[in-house]
């Protein structure tokens, strides 16, 4: 099993565990949730683009559906990084941290990022762990931190998503 990026906001919709993103449409002057999938959704809103499927919610109503937005974080080598990215075999790692930019001797203005193989970054015995935040007009009732890697192992359960244990039939 290996770590994947969740950088997107996610919401657990007809028992899928599916991409939520927010848009603003100029035209209507009104803001919406819109639910992504790949496969058809039942409601009767949702409609058809391309290969997707997509239901439009508007924004500042209440829903029923769990949703949160997440982070990757970990601690590498001692210092805070923002996971941004895990491509290619790569960890992409951001260091926001002010200690950890100070250790690196970067400068306010510096983006650079760090790239780290897969496999030598867990190695290296990292502490990996995902913050999720609630959405407004969305219920959350998910854990608000979750590790995935930590002790020099993978944290199973919290590898599959939020909702897995609910999801398993």
């Amino acid at each position: 099993m290996k770590i994947k990026i969740t950088r997107t906001s996610r919401v657990l919709f007809e028992g899928k565990d599916l991409a939520l993103a927010s848009y603003y449409d100029y035209n209507k002057k009104k803001r919406y949730w819109i639910i992504f999938s790949e496969n058809s959704i039942s409601v009767e809103n949702g409609k058809q683009t391309n290969n997707d499927f997509e239901l439009w919610l508007e924004q500042g109503k209440r829903y029923p559906y769990s949703a949160y937005e997440s982070n990757m974080y970990c601690i590498y080598l001692g210092y805070k990084y923002e996971v941004e990215n895990i491509w290619h075999g790569l960890f992409i790692l951001s260091p926001n941290e002010r200690k950890t930019r100070r250790y690196l001797k970067l400068n306010d203005r510096d983006d650079s990022r760090i790239e780290v193989p897969y496999e030598e970054f867990i190695a290296s015995s990292p502490i990996i762990w995902e913050e999720r935040e609630p959405i407004s007009d969305f219920v959350f009732d998910v854990e608000p931190l979750v590790y995935l890697f930590k002790d020099n192992s993978y944290i199973e359960e919290n590898l599959h998503g939020a909702w897995y244990k609910r999801n398993i039939k």
